[in-house]
Formats: structure tokens, sequence, C-alpha cells
């Protein structure tokens, strides 16, 4: 290891005498040098209290609890009151925080070809504000809930008899009654793995100024399912297993510029999930309906753009993103009609991003660091989409070889 660790630094020597390739010099890539490890660690922070719905409107989270009249549209036990009955209308915000983390090994088994793997974790929050307010009925205090309702025990009065309206603890109460089942809604962390991913990088072509990766990657579907008796919690992955097909260009072009392009192909293996079945515009679907599934996430699409400007040991870049998603398709083993749980789960996202880098890769070689290593801050954006949430993104990365 010794042996190759010296190789690695007169090879750097040589790199920065004659101009090391962008796409090493700034880590564009996790090629490793043959013989020896890369090491990448990042951290990622991000947020959202929007999402883009169908039409790619954006819509605050939490909308679709948000202003919601719970009648008998909603509770048809409320039908024998009339239509006017009510518990109360709905006021719901939420927020989305992300905290995410990656440590990705490689190996150069040549100096074309690297082998490694990734190791996501981190924490997702979700900042809930829920209320419920202007109800016209109210608890009936001689109601037995030991004994079914009916006409002679009802669970309501209206509060022109004198009962006071319904209020959050109560609509709380009936949502986690066993009718129901849910956790109450309230503000949820999820700390865990995410879904690691083990593959290979192979550099197909080479030149002086420009260089062609193919990799593969399998992502290990071991990240927590979402919790189906929870309405308002954020599972950090969706815990199932891909394959992933990338090709990266990397081209040094004059004047210090370069460009670099990336598109990938996901495929979502089929796997088995429990979820709640609603019936066709069902807002609470009860905990009777809850089902074990089929689940195929559909297909993705991702493509990258960027353009870049160096100057020294620095580089800053601005890149274009786009992802495309299929539709997500579930099977009941019983007939179960899950269309419900289909509806809107194609869509698309675009996104811009700022970066800056450095490396010290040059200021290493002259035995000015202890070791070679590349920084880069970074912030993205998103503009628009359909079905997907509206990230506002920062992460900062260290790469390093040994």
């Amino acid at each position: 290891m010794k042996k190759n660790f010296m190789f690695l630094l007169c090879s750097s020597m040589v790199f920065a005498q004659e101009g090391l390739p962008t796409a090493s010099q700034h880590a564009l890539s996790n090629l490793a040098p043959k013989g020896n490890f890369v090491l990448r660690v990042e951290g990622k922070t991000r947020n959202t209290q929007f999402s883009y719905n169908n039409n790619g409107d954006k819509v605050r989270l939490g909308s679709e609890l948000d202003a919601v009249s719970l009648d008998q549209s909603i509770f048809s036990s409320l039908a024998p009151f009339g239509v006017g009955a009510s518990l109360g209308t709905t006021s719901s915000s939420m927020e989305f925080e992300s905290e995410r983390g990656e440590i990705s090994f490689g190996y150069g088994v040549t100096e074309d070809l690297t082998v490694g793997i990734i190791f996501p974790f981190g924490t997702v929050r979700n900042k809930v504000d829920f209320s419920v307010s202007g109800g016209n009925l109210g608890k009936n205090p001689f109601y037995n809930a030991q004994v079914a309702p009916s006409a002679t025990n009802v669970p309501y009065l209206p509060t022109s008899m004198g009962v006071a309206p319904l209020n959050t603890a109560d609509i709380q109460e009936i949502l986690t009654s066993p009718t129901y089942g849910y956790k109450p809604i309230a503000s949820t962390r999820t700390t865990s793995l995410a879904d690691p991913t083990i593959g290979l990088l192979y550099q197909a072509a080479k030149t002086k100024d420009a260089s062609l990766i193919i990799s593969t990657g399998f992502d290990i579907g071991i990240a927590k399912e979402d919790d189906p008796d929870n309405l308002v919690d954020v599972p950090i992955n969706n815990g199932n297993s891909a394959f992933r097909l990338r090709a990266e260009y990397y081209k040094n072009l004059d004047y210090g510029l370069d460009l670099f392009a990336k598109a990938e192909y996901g495929v979502e293996f089929e796997d088995k999930v429990t979820k709640r079945v609603p019936k066709e515009g069902e807002v609470l679907a009860p905990k009777s309906s809850t089902e074990k599934l089929s689940r195929d996430l559909g297909d993705y699409q991702s493509y990258e753009l960027a353009f870049g400007k160096s100057f020294d040991n620095w580089r800053v870049a601005g890149h274009l993103y786009r992802l495309e998603k299929e539709g997500d398709n579930y099977t009941s083993d019983i007939g179960t009609d899950v269309s419900a749980l289909e509806k809107n789960t194609n869509g698309y996202v675009n996104q811009w991003e700022l970066e800056a880098s450095w490396s010290g890769i040059e200021a290493w070689s002259k035995g000015n660091l202890a070791m070679p290593l590349i920084v880069s801050l970074a912030y993205k954006d998103t503009f628009s989409g359909k079905n997907g949430l509206e990230w506002k993104e920062l992460y900062f990365r260290v790469t390093s070889f040994f």
C-alpha cells in the first residue's frame, strides 16, 4: 500500500505540473487511482413548505388536510344530523426538513475500473400544525362507547342543545379510535439508515481533454417502511431495491472552461408493502383497509448538464437537473381496487444548482497537506415540477484518496 501511495504522490506531482483534467482535479466522479481507495463524505440539508400538484402548480404542504369540512362526506355517521352537520373545519400546515449524510468508498481495481459502496443515513422531520374548529356538533355526555351507536345512543349532539363543539383533541380521539386506528396528527421525526448502493464505475473512453464513464449500481432496500397508521410521517427512503445505469461525460474546454453531462436510468424492483387502501374519494381509510400489497414504483430517468470555470485550484459551476418518474403500480392478492394509491404518482422535477469547489491536490503534492483533499459546497433549488416536492438544498462534500 505504501508503494502504491508513493506512486500516487509522484503521479499527482506530474499532473499538477502538466495540468490535471478538471474531472480528476475536482473529483467530479468517484473514480479511484489503481490500487488505491477513494473516500467521499457528503452532508446535505434541505427543506420545503411546498410541493407541485398534478397540474404543476405549487401548493403548500398539508393542503390535503387543510380547510377540510368534517361533514358526512368524511364521517358517514353524521348523516342522521342532515347535510349541514359538521365536526368542524381543519387547519393544517407542514414543513419538511432533512439532514442526510453519505459515506462512499471506492477501490481502483484498474486505472479505469472502480468498485465501491455508498452508505446513506439521515433524519427527516415534518413540522405539523393541525387544528379543528367551527363545528356544530359536540359530544353527547350520555353516549356509551361500549355499545354500538343507535338512535338512542348517538355519539354527537347539535351544539344548539347546549353541548360544546368538538375541539382538536376530540377529533384526534376519533382518529385514534379502533375504527380508524391512526396515530395523532403531530410533528414527526425519522432517523435511520437509507438504502445503500453497491456498484462499479468504468472509464469507457479517455482522451487528454475528455472522458466517458459508465456506472452501474444496485440499491439495497433496507430503509424503514412508511407507517400506514401515520397520516403525516415522511420516510427517509422508499425502502425498495433498484438498479441504476449511468453515463457521465467530462470535457475540458478552452480558457479554463469545462462541460459535464450525466444521464441516469433507474429500474425499481417489485416489493411487498403494508398500506391502507382508500376507496375512490375517501380521505380517511379505516384500519380495516390495511393490506399487504405488491408494489412496483415507477422507473425514473434523470439528466444533468453543467458548465464550469476554473481559477487555479478553484472551480465554480452552474448545473441544470431534471428528474422524470413513471407512475407507481400496486397489486392486491385479494383483488382490492388499488387505483387510489396509483393516482398522481408520475411526475418530474426541474432544479438549478450553483457549486464552488477547491482542490488541494497541488498543495498535497508540494507537501502542504497531509493527504489529497477536494472540498465543494453547493446550493440547489427547484423551479418547477409535477407531483414532486420543491426542495431547497445545501450540501458540503469532501473527497480524498489513500
